[in-house]
């Protein structure tokens, strides 16, 4: 019975580990089977993530593989913070913590700069300088779309053509707000009498009108 109670709790120690280190890294959970990380607690627009999501997609369908993660904040680091401010030691870092599983580029974004890897040995010189020519947001939103746009110039310095996605209905709703907009106040310019009457209750009584 004890050796089966301490053949156990040897198998949990054994566990531990790997959870912790799951744990610790937030972007290597993810970056595991999806090829954006994108933190929960960022306010990052809608559009920017929609943005982000559809560029990676479609460089990996072209056939430029890459996987991008997205620090806003040092808490998006999770245990290992002190690379906070550190994009390229982070990059090498994110890549070795996925390289059983996913050995190609890694794109990582924070509002200090980029940082890149393909893999020990593997030149990234032309990809580093490509990236300096991008600057990285500050705030989560525009960090993003910043990231989004490094993705599109590095597949393009690899010969791969990845356009900027279409903001679709967003673009058409402001559109719609901006039209309506200059309609009401086309209508003021143009009839201030009758707008100014109308916020009064109406006209005159009819026996206030002259006889």
């Amino acid at each position: 019975m004890r050796r089966a109670a301490l053949v156990l709790l040897v198998a949990l120690a054994l566990l531990v580990p790997g959870s912790a280190r799951a744990n610790g890294d937030p972007a290597s959970d993810t970056l595991l089977t999806e090829q954006t990380f994108l933190p929960l607690e960022a306010p990052i627009s809608a559009s920017a993530k929609s943005d982000l999501n559809k560029t990676v997609a479609e460089a990996n369908k072209k056939g430029y593989t890459i996987r991008v993660a997205i620090i806003a904040f040092s808490g998006d680091l999770g245990l290992v913070g002190s690379l906070w401010g550190k994009p390229q030691p982070y990059a090498k870092f994110l890549w070795n913590e996925l390289s059983f599983s996913y050995n190609n580029r890694l794109l990582v974004a924070m509002p200090a700069g980029f940082g890149f890897y393909a893999g020990d040995g593997k030149p990234i010189d032309k990809e580093l300088a490509v990236l300096k020519g991008v600057k990285a947001g500050q705030i989560p939103t525009d960090l993003t779309e910043s990231a989004a746009e490094a993705v599109r110039q590095l597949a393009a310095a690899n010969g791969v053509e990845v356009a900027k996605p279409s903001s679709g209905s967003s673009t058409r709703d402001r559109i719609l707000i901006l039209v309506g907009a200059l309609v009401v106040l086309a209508l003021v310019l143009v009839f201030p009498t009758r707008w100014l009457r109308r916020g009064r209750g109406g006209g005159q009584s009819p026996s206030a009108e002259p006889r």
